[in-house]
C-alpha cells in the first residue's frame, strides 16, 4: 500500500514538474519575443526541471505499475493446452454467407 502512494506520488510530482517546465518554456519564449532577442535555445534550469521530472513520473509508473511479467512467454505458454492458445472467442462470425447460399440451395 505505501508503495503505492509513494508511485502515485512520484507521478503527480513528476508530472507537475514536466507542467512547470513546459510553461516555463512558454514564459521564456514570450520574454524573448518583447525584447526581440533571437531564440537560442531554452535555458538549463528548465531543461533540467523537465527531464528529473519525467525521470521521477518513470519512477512513479513503474511502482504503480506492480510485478512485471518475464520476458520470455515460454513459462506461461507452457501451462496451456494447444487448443486455448489458438482459440480466439473474437474472431467468431456467424453471420456469413452460408446462410444465404443455404436458403438459395434448399428453396
Amino acid at each position: 500500500m505505501y508503495v503505492m502512494n509513494l508511485g502515485r506520488g512520484c507521478v503527480l510530482v513528476g508530472m507537475l514538474m514536466v507542467l512547470h517546465a513546459g510553461l516555463g518554456s512558454a514564459h521564456h519564449r514570450a520574454n524573448l519575443r518583447l525584447s526581440e532577442q533571437p531564440y537560442d535555445g531554452l535555458p538549463v534550469d528548465i531543461t533540467t526541471q523537465c527531464v528529473i521530472g519525467f525521470v521521477i513520473a518513470c519512477f512513479g509508473i513503474s511502482k504503480v505499475a506492480g510485478e512485471f511479467k518475464d520476458i520470455s512467454a515460454t513459462n506461461d505458454l507452457n501451462r496451456k493446452t494447444l487448443d486455448s492458445i489458438t482459440n480466439v472467442p473474437s474472431f467468431y462470425h456467424f453471420a456469413h454467407r452460408g446462410r444465404s447460399i443455404h436458403s438459395i440451395i434448399y428453396s
